[in-house]
């Protein structure tokens, strides 16, 4: 399981100081899931090794509690992180947003958590791309309820841009 749990880690380390550096900086607000999904599969396969080659033994009651107090957490933290955010227009009429210290904050208490909690659980940290997965999911989802509901007519100019760029990478292809 050592291995599995590198490279959970080196993985997990990554995605977490691109994902920071680009929430802590201003950016056009944007809905893609497909990078998010894609974090998810991959951490529901982790854990589907940890179960079928590195032979991991919980209960299905142990299963249950920790992956529902892990989603529970997964979505709180989001939600924290996503009210974190300030939101404003930018001159070209895009709704923008920009994480501060306290999404920071929020980060490294959801994770530190998630990481004891997933150490003293399976011996590793065999579930932290799922969590992140998930949790990165949820909060795009909320930034952009957020975005909507605070900005309503300029939202629309941020999905035609994200519709614009999705059809010009499509045709490039």
């Amino acid at each position: 399981m050592q291995n599995l749990d590198l490279t959970n880690l080196v993985l997990g380390a990554w995605l977490l100081v691109v994902v920071i550096r680009r929430q802590l900086a201003p950016k056009v607000v944007r809905f893609k899931m497909t990078f998010f999904l894609l974090v998810v599969l991959l951490g529901a396969a982790s854990v589907g090794d940890a179960f079928n080659k590195q032979h991991l033994q919980i209960t299905a009651q142990q299963a249950v509690l920790f992956g529902v107090l892990s989603l529970v957490s997964a979505v709180a933290f989001a939600l924290l992180r996503a009210w974190s955010y300030r939101f404003w227009v930018n001159a070209d009429g895009y709704v923008m947003r920009q994480g501060n210290w306290l999404t920071l904050v929020w980060w490294i208490v959801g994770i530190g958590i998630h990481l004891g909690v997933d150490r003293l659980w399976t011996g590793s940290s065999v579930t932290l791309m799922l969590y992140l997965g998930v949790t990165l999911l949820v909060q795009r989802g909320y930034v952009w309820w957020r975005a909507s509901r605070q900005y309503p007519a300029e939202i629309r100019a941020n999905a035609a841009l994200q519709a614009e760029r999705h059809h010009d990478r499509r045709h490039r292809d």
